[in-house]
């Protein structure tokens, strides 16, 4: 794993204990669909949906870290509990303002091609944000979306507190 050069701690969300474990990718795909009470199939599709971003070893193994457990208990919620399909997920994380996060200035994030496509997630893009981290998983929005109400803080300030 990488350490990233950039300050983080302004962007962790509030977690118990040594915020480098919350993010270390150790539990299997099978341990973690037992955790999430989830089917393995589940956690491969969530991936291929662009939800979620499991480390991949160099044998192309799925490590996952609590985080990405997290962000799953999430999903299940929007899917169980508010009746949203994986486009609506997409749109919803869509709206997160990743410039704002990670501290470009607003004429970035006019140009930014990943922030510009409004159906899905910067992550979940094709098109790779103008100053790229080493991958995906290190950038501080993906790392910041952690809860169902990390989504709705963060959308909601972008349109009511501009």
């Amino acid at each position: 794993m990488k350490n990233l050069k950039r300050e983080e701690s302004e962007y962790m969300p509030d977690i118990k204990g040594d915020p480098r474990d919350f993010y270390e990718p150790v539990y299997t795909i099978g341990v973690a669909a037992a955790k999430l009470g989830v089917s393995v199939h589940t956690l491969r599709l969530y991936e291929t949906e662009g939800l979620i971003i499991p480390y991949k070893t160099d044998s192309g193994r799925r490590l996952y870290s609590d985080l990405e457990l997290e962000k799953v208990k999430c999903i299940k919620k929007m899917i169980q509990e508010e009746g949203l399909n994986f486009e609506g997920i997409r749109r919803l994380l869509a709206f997160v303002p990743c410039f704002k996060l990670r501290k470009c200035n607003t004429s970035h994030g006019a140009k930014c091609p990943a922030y510009n496509i409004k159906t899905r997630p910067c992550w979940a893009t094709e098109e790779k944000c103008a100053d790229p981290y080493p991958s995906c998983r290190d950038c501080p929005v993906y790392r910041k979306i952690v809860s169902c109400e990390d989504v709705q803080n963060l959308v909601y300030r972008s349109f009511c507190q501009s």
